[in-house]
């Protein structure tokens, strides 16, 4: 059972077949600057040398295009025709009145559209995306597995906003949450590193953190709470998104100013965040770089959003009345020892001690925290695509679309 998994950014597309019986990944790649060349690619085969270079991708489709042509066709092809593959599963973000996952008809289609004011740099990516791979496979099923579907376990206290009724009635305002597919990897992954500690009151603190970066509180396999909102503007600091930010600042910029929503929206989107604070850029290795050359926004940016993950990891301690575990996933968490320790100090009266040799010599998956910790502290690489790979197989199950 071969599942295509894809995963698109506003500038990217990522792409992995999985074999689901066995968890097996055929091939994975990924094209980089579309519409901004040269883009550059990466493919790789198991058991064969990586395939690199630069192309041309004016959009989504040459860069999908260029994907398939190398599946198949070239040096090394992962399978011999796309007629083997049961089914496309796409890491979606968000569609109005959909919040599980779908087998991806015009509706679904309407819905993403209907949602693009909320991700405006996901969804028109989306379904570009979509509709390449219905001319290019327009006999193989396609699944939208929405990041907002791990989170429909979230109690309705801890969704809602406070705003006027009509707001959640007739626009659905409410905190939906995203990072699903990562934030249920790290859920059925910790357990198995405590060695098959199935435990349904298990408190865990699921830190995915990277260019978009967010927090959940999930007991026992369970999503409680999570930082992201009704958009991924919500929450902690991203890379140039702006996170948690009183609505009447936004509303009074924009009346001295004059400014448009359109504008607002932009520089929300692309000016604000790390690279807001620091003004020199989104990515926190190079904020590390001018922060150890002395910077003092860049510092400023860093300290931010170290103190804003900590803050929010204390508040998911009182959500879930302690905690047993936290885990770090996603670029920045998987990597950056700094962010770890910056993270974990001063949680100590919680019972979370980092073990700093640990923390700095790591690599991969396991353990960093200290043996006198009450808390486990893990790193665990968060592994999106198996998760839509299940979850796209399963959706096609249940419609009676396996061949």
């Amino acid at each position: 059972m071969l599942i295509l998994c894809a995963n698109v950014g506003s500038t990217s597309f990522k792409y992995q077949i999985i074999d689901v019986k066995t968890s097996h990944s055929l091939v994975k790649g990924m094209v980089e600057r579309i519409g901004n060349p040269p883009s550059l690619f990466d493919h790789s085969v198991p058991g064969n040398p990586d395939i690199k270079g630069e192309i041309r991708t004016d959009n989504h489709n040459d860069a999908i295009a260029h994907a398939i042509k190398l599946i198949t066709n070239g040096e090394t092809p992962a399978i011999k025709d796309f007629k083997e593959l049961t089914g496309v599963g796409f890491k979606t973000i968000l569609a109005k009145d959909i919040w599980r996952s779908a087998l991806i008809t015009e509706d679904v289609i309407t819905a993403l559209e209907a949602y693009i004011p909320l991700a405006p740099t996901h969804n028109p990516a989306y379904i570009a995306s979509i509709r390449s791979f219905q001319q290019l496979l327009p006999t193989t099923p396609l699944v939208a597995v929405f990041e907002t579907w791990f989170h429909q376990t979230i109690p309705d206290y801890a969704y809602e906003f406070g705003v006027p009724r009509t707001w959640v009635k007739e626009h659905q305002i409410r905190r939906y949450g995203f990072h699903g597919a990562s934030h249920r990897y790290v859920s059925e992954r910790v357990p198995q590193l405590l060695e098959g500690a199935e435990n349904p009151r298990l408190r865990l603190i699921s830190c995915h953190l990277g260019g978009s970066s967010s927090l959940c509180a999930i007991r026992g396999g369970k999503s409680i709470d999570t930082t992201l909102g009704s958009s991924t503007q919500y929450g902690v600091l991203q890379s140039t998104r702006s996170g948690d930010l009183d609505p009447f600042a936004v509303l009074y910029v924009m009346d001295q100013e004059g400014q448009s929503t359109c504008e607002t929206r932009r520089q929300l989107i692309q000016e604000s965040g790390l690279l807001g604070i620091s003004g020199v850029s989104g990515d926190l290795r190079d904020l590390e770089t001018a922060a150890n050359s002395g910077n003092d926004d860049a510092r400023l940016a860093m300290d931010t959003y170290f103190y804003g993950v900590k803050k929010y990891i204390g508040a998911y301690i009182a959500a879930l009345g302690g905690v047993d575990v936290i885990a770090f996933a996603g670029g920045i968490g998987e990597r950056s020892a700094t962010a770890r320790s910056a993270i974990c100090e001063g949680l100590e009266w919680f019972g979370v001690r980092l073990d700093s040799e640990k923390n700095v010599r790591h690599t991969g998956e396991g353990e960093i925290s200290a043996d006198e910790s009450r808390a486990k502290i893990l790193v665990v690489p968060t592994n999106e695509e198996i998760i839509v790979a299940r979850e796209t197989a399963n959706v096609i199950s249940q419609a009676g679309r396996l061949g």
